[in-house]
């Protein structure tokens, strides 16, 4: 294959990758949908953690920018709240599958729990501690801890999702 015609695949990919991560933002703002006892799963963190893990490319960076984009226009915080965390976060797990660990569903359900641990937990202590609420053991069980466990059970099939949308342009890929 030419690179022309390498170019227009990885775009289509790419373009691929960012329907899925407004479909998770639509079924993340859906109210009530996935709701266990007033908590909702957050989609769009372990998405990227997984497509970080799995693509080696930097232009994945618009999928991330994207995903931190839509999470902040659905959660209603200024910019930058999640984008930055989520890009940190994205690029952290990148540097950790190349150097330390082998992308599997263990370690990417691992650190899918913890990005969003951390991303939810500084959103948390921004919204919640600063501003003085009383109970906040009860507001961080409900919305960091349970929500993280909650949304890392998705992972394995973004890992799923994501590795068949990679062999589907892995065999043009290949000619």
């Amino acid at each position: 294959m030419n690179s022309r015609k390498l170019a227009i695949e990885k775009i289509i990919k790419y373009m691929l990758l960012c329907l899925v991560v407004f479909v998770l933002y639509i079924l993340q703002g859906t109210p009530g949908f996935l709701s266990l006892f007033g908590v909702k799963p957050v989609f769009l963190i372990p998405f990227c953690i997984n497509l970080a893990m799995l693509e080696d490319e930097g232009y994945a960076l618009i999928v991330y920018v994207m995903a931190g984009l839509l999470f902040e226009l659905s959660a209603g915080r200024i910019v930058g709240m999640y984008t930055i965390p989520i890009i940190i976060a994205c690029m952290i797990c990148m540097i950790m599958v190349k150097f330390i660990f082998k992308p599997n569903y263990r370690n990417s359900m691992a650190m899918s729990f913890a990005s969003t641990f951390v991303i939810l937990l500084l959103d948390f202590f921004f919204s919640y501690v600063l501003q003085g609420h009383k109970g906040i053991f009860i507001i961080f069980f409900k919305t960091v801890f349970i929500c993280s466990i909650y949304s890392t059970a998705f992972s394995v099939l973004y890992y799923k999702l994501i590795i068949a949308i990679q062999s589907r342009f892995k065999k043009y890929n290949e000619r």
